[in-house]
């Protein structure tokens, strides 16, 4: 299947700081790494806000940063992220490209500002570049950038090292008057009329698939101001005005069309931490598709895993052909739900820590006895409205209740003697859902509805593992079952 490639992104840097903390970083080990599913979720759109300077532990628990700090606790952590190196550059170049590019920034890297102007141009990537990189990037926006594509530092608010695209020929153009490509998608998050967050937001349609937010100097940690890079972060997630910068034009992705009626997934990340060798930063899942409250994954991971999780969930090859991203492991924990039913007798229902809008059950399912109609699957709305029940029919072969719609789908499928591996995929989309069963790894397509199951609006709240009825309980057994948001 040909990669999906997204017809628009964003980058978006906002407001943005400078200084260096004191306290040195240290790995964290609480969380033990998550058991990953095979893929993330095919996201329509990836928002990317990243921030500046800041240890693991100087935001984790910080009473300056409460925001943040409820996002954590309502979302996922990824509790042992590590930068690239140091100086700014190096870990933008990575996070976009899969390399820090020393041919172009030098060994050891430094922060340089690119020169179009020059024959030839330096600091900057001016070879065919390998990558997905114009694939990813539709349009960039900056607060405090002030004009499009600007590849030079203009104010104390906006720092060029902070803009990895402007650096690239293959997005800026290679020339002293930039692409237009690059003017129409490298933007100020505010100020550009042709292209406000705000504006783009207004529509699924026209929000960009991949929003890459960094906020100005005064709004991004880099000096140990929390409380005003907290309350801007607050303000373009809630639509809110607490840091006075977010009043014209407002920005509230939480309640665009995006963020409420898609698949969509919110990365909040720190390009590095304050000098230490281990450069240890939070890395901040936060949406219905990842597994919270109080969510961690303890597994290591660097920028170019965040690269390479964006690939994965976009559809798109590695950039590089070796190293950085293309020797990276995409981070899906996040999207893991869980597995406490391994221990659960048949009848348990399992409810989930919070509702979610799309989930996949997968389990490993033998029949025990013999039972007229023995349930293998169930799914249940958050208000306890049965959703799906998936069940061996009387004549033996794979069956679908859909209690949205008051239908029953039979198939052709026979459920054989011996243990078979059974999955069911729902997609909360009203009547444009999707329902999709898989015996064995092949979907049974008599039972399967692609964008056209009627699911109802709410959200999933439990699974059930077979039939509660007493003369059911022992009708099937199961085990090994995994219930994630991305496919399994």
């Amino acid at each position: 299947m040909a990669a999906r490639r997204p017809p628009g992104a964003v980058l978006l840097l906002g407001v943005l700081l400078l200084a260096v903390s004191i306290l040195p970083g240290q790995a964290n080990t609480r969380a033990a790494a998550a058991m990953p599913v095979s893929q993330a979720p095919a996201f329509d759109h990836i928002f990317v806000i990243l921030e500046e300077n800041q240890d693991y532990d100087r935001i984790v628990g910080n009473p300056q940063a409460p925001f943040i700090n409820r996002l954590i606790a309502a979302n996922f952590l990824q509790t042992d992220y590590h930068a690239l190196g140091h100086g700014s550059l190096p870990d933008y170049l990575g996070l976009v490209s899969g390399s820090v590019q020393p041919q172009a920034i030098g060994t050891p890297s430094r922060d340089c500002t690119p020169d179009w102007a020059a024959n030839p141009p330096t600091c900057a990537v001016t070879a065919p570049d390998p990558s997905n990189i114009a694939d990813l990037i539709e349009r960039s926006g900056r607060k405090g950038m002030e004009r499009p594509c600007r590849w030079q530092s203009a104010s104390d608010d906006y720092d060029i090292y902070h803009n990895p695209f402007v650096y690239f020929a293959t997005i800026e153009g290679g020339r002293a008057a930039s692409s237009q490509r690059c003017v129409e998608h490298d933007v100020d998050m505010y100020g550009d009329p042709r292209h406000t967050l705000h504006a783009d937001l207004l529509s699924a349609s026209t929000t960009p698939n991949f929003v890459f937010i960094v906020p100005s100097n005064r709004y991004n940690m880099h000096d140990d101001r929390w409380r005003p890079a907290d309350n801007f972060l607050q303000d373009i997630l809630t639509g809110g005005n607490t840091s006075g910068q977010n009043s014209a034009n407002t920005i509230n992705i939480f309640s665009s069309p995006a963020w409420t009626a898609g698949r969509s997934i919110a990365y909040i990340m720190w390009d590095e931490d304050s000098g230490t060798r281990i450069n240890h930063v939070p890395l901040v899942a936060v949406g219905n598709w990842v597994n919270g409250p109080h969510g961690e994954d303890g597994a290591t991971f660097d920028h170019y895993s965040m690269l390479k999780t964006w690939e994965v969930a976009f559809g798109l090859p590695s950039i590089q052909y070796a190293g950085g991203d293309a020797s990276a492991s995409p981070m899906l924990g996040a999207f893991n739900l869980g597995h406490p039913a391994a221990a659960a007798k048949p009848s348990r229902r399992l409810t989930l820590n919070t509702a979610h809008l799309e989930v996949f059950v997968q389990v490993e399912a033998n029949l025990a006895s013999s039972s007229e109609t023995p349930g293998l699957l169930n799914v249940d709305g958050v208000d306890g409205a049965a959703k799906f029940r998936l069940y061996v029919s009387s004549g033996g072969t794979l069956a679908l209740d859909n209690g949205i719609a008051a239908t029953t789908r039979t198939s052709a499928t026979v459920f054989g003697s011996g243990w078979h591996h059974v999955e069911l995929h729902v997609f909360v989309g009203g009547d444009a859902g999707t329902c999709e069963v898989s015996y064995d790894g092949r979907m049974v397509a008599e039972l399967s509805q692609i964008d056209s199951c009627a699911t109802g609006p709410g959200p999933i709240g439990s699974i059930g593992l077979g039939d509660g009825t007493a003369d059911q309980s022992g009708a099937v057994e199961f085990k090994a079952p995994v219930i994630a948001t991305g496919r399994i």
